[in-house]
């Protein structure tokens, strides 16, 4: 008898599920590896400067009180960073309790500054160094180096844990993970109901 069954379908749109998830991925990896380097850049700059400002500025309130000054312009920095982060780089994977991923946010800058406090204690009580020059290289090389490594995989694994029921699509599941705004199969189900109500077509694409 003839062989009458049919051809397996070939999919003409891409590679398979396995390999859009690993691109995807990959994708989202390095776009939030981007942006929270971006927020670090900008904290960067205004914990440099509160820094410098205290400790070496013109007034010099905090001058040979480097620890002290630190402490304060990690402070400044870190509340900067946790709105820019929040709003920004982890939008869409927030956590429903603020107060909690602000505590834990917290957490991981201290984390972070307890990094860049061990750098400057051992430039000063080790090695002896204590000009403007080897402060900087402790606080902002090697300790700040450190501290960001450290933060990055605090925020991402423990902080901005918030996830999507149900995601729509691969891009709204991404879009969780880089910052996207993301679209749930019930937020679908809400525009096609409103589009059949009100007679205007869903231009949303099917599943």
């Amino acid at each position: 008898m003839p062989d009458t069954s049919e051809p397996p379908l070939v999919s003409l749109t891409g590679p398979g599920p396995a390999t859009t998830t690993l691109k995807g991925r990959i994708i989202a990896w390095v776009t939030e590896f981007i942006q929270f380097g971006l927020v670090g850049a900008l904290a960067f700059i205004v914990d440099f400067g509160t820094f410098n400002l205290l400790q070496h500025g013109p007034l010099g309130v905090l001058h040979g009180h480097s620890n002290a000054a630190n402490v304060i312009s990690a402070t400044v920095a870190t509340i900067f960073s946790w709105v820019m982060n929040r709003l920004w780089t982890y939008r869409g994977r927030t956590q429903d309790n603020a107060a909690r991923e602000a505590l834990l946010f917290a957490v991981g800058n201290i984390g972070g500054l307890l990094i860049t406090q061990f750098c400057l204690l051992f430039t000063h009580e080790v090695l002896g160094l204590r000009s403007a020059l080897a402060d900087n290289i402790a606080a902002y090389i090697v300790g700040f180096g450190l501290g960001t490594a450290f933060r990055f995989i605090f925020y991402h694994y423990i902080v901005f844990t918030g996830t999507v029921d149900e995601p729509a699509s691969e891009r709204a599941a991404m879009g969780a993970v880089i910052g996207g705004v993301p679209t749930t199969r019930d937020a679908d189900r809400r525009t096609a109901e409103d589009a059949a109500r009100t007679g205007v077509p869903d231009s949303t694409p099917p599943l």
